[in-house]
């Protein structure tokens, strides 16, 4: 049994996929541009009665999101919110690691950029 616990609904369908971008999309959580050629995260997903969603997460987001699954045990984030969502985590357990924030941060920053 795990010890993490997430509040929040399951989705009744979830699928993720590491893509190649055919055009340009904007990443759905720091809003820069996935350009053409460049590796991203699309995900394919509904919850309760809603329409299906598609996100898009650009390879920065997905940095900063690995880090903090690596490294933090029990992360709970949302699709549009995963960066402020994994800062929280990191200061959370950051004073069981030293470093741990400092690196989130550094990670943050990559993904704050002019492009957007």
């Amino acid at each position: 049994m795990s010890s993490c616990y997430c509040d929040y609904d399951e989705p009744k369908f979830y699928f993720n996929k590491l893509v190649k971008a055919r055009k340009q999309h904007k990443c759905d959580e720091c809003r820069n541009i996935i350009q053409k050629g460049e590796t991203y995260e699309r995900v394919s997903a509904m919850w309760d009665d809603y329409a299906p969603d598609t996100y898009r997460t650009c390879s920065k987001c997905l940095d900063l999101r690995n880090y903090t699954k690596q490294n933090v045990p029990c992360v709970c984030w949302c699709h549009t919110t995963m960066r402020d969502d994994c800062m929280e985590a990191l200061k959370e357990y950051s004073h069981e690691l030293p470093g741990l924030l400092f690196r989130g941060y550094r990670l943050l920053l990559k993904t704050k950029s002019k492009n957007r």
